[in-house]
């Protein structure tokens, strides 16, 4: 989340309420990018002249205007300018004008904007958008609890330097703290954890770095059901959480989230049948704190484990709650094993590339909301490291440079082209080889992918890769014997037979989130044109292209993709999370609803 609100299109120290004006701003880019009821696609760009009006609400001669005529709710008009950025016209600045061209009235409030744009819609399909401003308004209030928490922290001393803290555990924490005050670049409110009321945030949100216990239940072992051998040295036993040793024939424990414990076990527990069955331990136990994730937590006295809880928040999206799919257990273990043998088959990428171990697990009786993830972090390879995430690198830091700028400072000499040419090495030779040569796709996001830098230089670090695309022909002909270890995936959307799904992949993840969010936030940063990062980028991605090449494979698809064709895929996030019923997007996954609408930037920098 930048501290520089200025920058932001639509703000300036006259907003009655510049936290809510940043995240109304956000949310109109967004409509324009996924063309939200083909508001863009339909509509018709005019020039200053179209809207007399709109002088008298202080825009200039020069604006430019996309006119929305068909949503049944009176003529929108929409001040916009041209964008090669993920969309082709992106809002100016708040307020947009209804009405005719020489009787408008401002719109500056997200519900008013909303409630316009679902104009004759059924009410069912309206609904969506009402619900919506909610989650705008979560969003407006833990923006406003996080800067604050941020401004208090970043006074403290000891918030400058995170490289000074004595142990990669703490400092990978201290920059997952950084980069939970940073918004997604391209959901307009990940800022809202919605479940969570703003007071919850300061006991569970990574922004606060809490230190809180786990609770705990005994659950009768028939309906226990563990993956994994190996537990954390300061896991549990039953007389430390104040329960009957002998109660270990018969029964296993299980984690709980605290604010699960508090707000949603017993309902959970009633429409399970497990009310009688489960024994609520009365000690909390083992101290954690809360990761970029929220859900996913350090065990502070054994720090190379992390437990991933079932947790009854919204993030990214009314649909998407934090609970676990018992199936990403076994196949986030599956494609982690998979990967880690093809890194060390290949000579560029072995030793470059880590994994966390993901081999331990359980569910109860197939419950997505009675479980938990194990993830075990390489902590010999990092003793000496800093971990940051890639989420983090455009995060502001107390000492007023960006992550990205700081990590350039220590280990490149101050030589931010020289950072960011090693991240792009490394990170595309990674994913266009597992696209290329594999057929493997990662969504391997902002928080999943993360930075090891130590005086050895950087690699990278990857976690949580149960939701890959893998097509398993490809595999199949490269190597037998691993795609046959496929043959047990739990979650059938993984396998696919075709080349598309892992090219909407690299593009929406890779090319768009982990790279073109970079190159826009370090430009806007430096005051440069992002055109020259693109055309780095693009370097990059050819002269990978012409290893894979060399090497004897097919780089015409991805050619074509990401350097031919006018427009790129992107992700409809909000459209498929929030506004529209999956069974009108017919995703089968709600974080994989594409369109072909993004301006292709690495073909304008060829």
């Amino acid at each position: 989340m930048t501290a520089r609100l200025p920058d932001q299109p639509g703000l300036s120290a006259a907003t009655p309420d510049a936290d809510a004006a940043y995240i109304c701003v956000r949310v109109v880019d967004t409509l324009l990018r996924e063309d939200v009821r083909a508001c863009v696609s339909r509509g018709e760009v005019h020039g200053a002249d179209a809207v007399p009006a709109a002088t008298a609400h202080g825009f200039d001669a020069s604006q430019q205007w996309l006119r929305v005529a068909h949503l049944g709710a009176g003529t929108l008009w929409i001040p916009v300018t041209p964008t090669r950025y993920m969309q082709e016209w992106r809002l100016t600045r708040l307020p947009l004008l209804r009405g005719d061209v020489g009787a408008c009235s401002a719109l500056h409030d997200v519900d008013t904007i909303l409630s316009a744009f679902a104009g004759n819609l059924p009410a069912e399909e309206e609904r969506l958008f009402t619900a919506y401003g909610d989650e705008c308004r979560a969003a407006v209030e833990h923006r406003k609890a996080s800067l604050a928490e941020r401004a208090r922290w970043f006074a403290q001393p000891d918030s400058a330097d995170g490289h000074a803290l004595p142990g990669w555990d703490q400092r990978m924490l201290h920059y997952d703290r950084v980069a939970g005050f940073l918004d997604h670049p391209y959901y307009p409110t990940a800022r809202a954890k919605l479940g969570f009321a703003a007071s919850d945030l300061a006991h569970y949100a990574p922004e606060f770095q809490p230190v809180f216990a786990l609770n705990w239940l005994a659950v009768p072992r028939e309906r226990h059901h563990r993956s994994g051998e190996t537990l954390p040295p300061n896991w549990p036993d039953f007389a430390d959480v104040g329960l009957d040793p002998a109660l270990a024939r018969s029964h296993a424990l299980v984690p709980v989230h605290p604010f699960v414990w508090q707000h949603h076990l017993d309902g959970f527990m009633a429409e399970a049948g497990l009310d009688g069955q489960v024994i609520r331990a009365p000690r909390a136990y083992l101290r954690v704190s809360p990761t970029l994730s929220v859900r996913s937590l350090v065990l502070l006295d054994a720090p190379e484990w992390h437990v991933k809880l079932p947790l009854t928040i919204r993030t990214l999206g009314a649909k998407n709650i934090r609970t676990i799919k018992p199936s990403t257990i076994g196949d986030g273990h599956r494609i982690q094993s998979l990967l880690g043998d093809i890194v060390r088959r290949e000579p560029g990428l072995n030793g470059q590339v880590l994994f966390t171990d993901e081999a331990n697990g359980t569910h109860v009786d197939q419950r997505p909301f009675l479980g938990y993830i194990l993830r075990r972090y390489p902590g010999q390879q990092l003793a000496n490291a800093t971990v940051v995430p890639v989420a983090g690198l455009l995060a502001e830091t107390a000492g007023g440079m960006s992550v990205a700028e700081e990590l350039a400072g220590r280990y490149h000499g101050g030589d931010l082209d020289a950072w960011f040419d090693a991240y792009l090495a490394l990170t595309l030779q990674l994913h266009l080889t597992l696209w290329l040569r594999y057929g493997i796709a990662l969504e391997s996001n902002q928080q999943n992918s993360m930075l090891v830098y130590s005086d050895e230089g950087l690699r990278l670090l990857l976690k949580d890769n149960d939701a890959a695309r893998i097509d398993r022909g490809t595999l199949a002909r490269r190597w037998p014997a691993l795609s046959a270890r496929l043959d047990s995936l739990e979650d059938q959307r993984i396998g696919v037979a075709e080349a598309l799904p892992l090219a909407q992949m690299f593009v929406t993840i890779t090319l768009q989130l982990n790279i073109a969010a970079l190159v826009e936030g370090l430009a806007q940063r430096g005051g440069t044109d992002p055109a020259a990062g693109y055309a780095r980028v693009q370097r990059h991605v050819e002269a990978v292209l012409a290893d894979l090449d060399a090497a004897g494979e097919d780089t015409g698809f991805a050619r074509q993709v990401l350097l031919d064709d006018e427009r790129l895929h992107l992700k409809y996030l909000l459209t498929a999370a929030s506004l529209v019923e999956k069974a009108q997007t017919g995703a089968t996954d709600v974080n994989k609803f594409y369109g072909k609408r993004a301006p292709n930037f690495l073909r304008v920098a060829t």
